[in-house]
């Protein structure tokens, strides 16, 4: 996909505001302007669906239902999508209406745990919260067949890490497992890290580092479900990558799709030309919906 004009003033945008986050005075900063950007989201994906909120045993998890959706929800194709944020941040409205999109596109319920954030809960609190979500739709009678995974950033840090928890606890896979510009590797040792280092209009590695800090509050980063880039991916389902050519993380969803394939697992990836990280969460730009719809074709099709 050829970056658009308005994604190329876009990263223009981006390099003029991006900031190095070192400690917690920045952080705080950082999430009232996330709250101050989501607000303007606020409402738009009502428009598209019906949300309720249901209760874990650590957060709250909202549900969406296309407006015109009539199937029992046993029976339904769900999209369990793990939101992005560096795993200490939300804008819970911009990942509601990219769910409603995606989940009006595919006639599916999207479920959207509001997981716990670092550095209030540490690792393995997400985990936690993101496993339970899965297991809470397998026991309201919901097929491991008519879930698809879905992570954004953290969020598909955050899914390769529930892909080792199914494995290892004996469940189901789901129907498939698509990583949006997806993290990993608290190893920080995937090449692009330092290729990139410059080239990302939204991140710097000194930021990754700060957020390292919180998120693992001591946990050795070598670990595979702390590090699920680390692990096998044996057994896996077919899984999407998706990453910007020249943003840090774009060598975890490269290497994660080389570990896929090496695996036996049906995989794809998409690596855009000069687009800032998370393409698909930024619904103002053209590039978003080409993405968007190149996502939403490759889970139909593993349904």
């Amino acid at each position: 996909m050829k970056q658009s004009i308005r994604s190329r003033l876009f990263n223009l945008l981006l390099r003029l505001i991006r900031r190095p986050i070192s400690n917690m005075r920045q952080l705080t900063a950082l999430r009232l302007r996330f709250a101050k950007i989501d607000k303007r989201a606020e409402g738009k994906a009502e428009r598209l669906c019906r949300i309720k909120q249901i209760a874990q045993t650590h957060c709250q998890v909202d549900v969406l239902q296309p407006l015109d959706f009539a199937e029992e929800e046993c029976s339904a194709k769900h999209v369990l999508f793990f939101h992005g944020g560096a795993y200490c941040l939300r804008s819970p409205n911009s990942h509601r209406e990219m769910l409603s999109a995606v989940c009006t596109n595919l006639s599916a319920i999207g479920v959207l745990p509001d997981y716990r954030l670092a550095p209030e809960d540490p690792h393995p609190a997400a985990i936690d919260d993101c496993f339970e979500s899965y297991q809470a739709l397998l026991d309201r009678g919901v097929s491991a067949d008519r879930i698809a995974l879905l992570g954004d950033s953290a969020g598909g840090g955050l899914l390769l890490s529930i892909l080792v928890k199914i494995r290892l606890a004996g469940l189901a896979m789901p129907s498939s497992a698509s990583l949006l510009s997806p993290a990993g590797d608290w190893t920080l040792s995937v090449p692009s890290l330092y290729e990139n280092e410059g080239r990302d209009p939204m991140f710097r590695l000194s930021s990754f580092l700060f957020f390292r800090s919180l998120y693992l509050a001591g946990y050795d980063a070598n670990d595979p479900v702390v590090s699920p880039l680390l692990a096998s991916f044996d057994g896996y389902p077919p899984m999407y990558f998706s990453a910007s050519s020249t943003e840090l993380l774009r060598d975890v969803a490269v290497l994660g799709a080389q570990k896929a394939r090496e695996a036996g697992v049906p995989v794809e990836i998409d690596l855009w030309p000069g687009h800032c990280h998370d393409i698909q969460l930024m619904a103002m730009l053209p590039d978003s919906k080409i993405a968007r719809n190149k996502l939403c074709e490759f889970i139909a099709k593993h349904w």
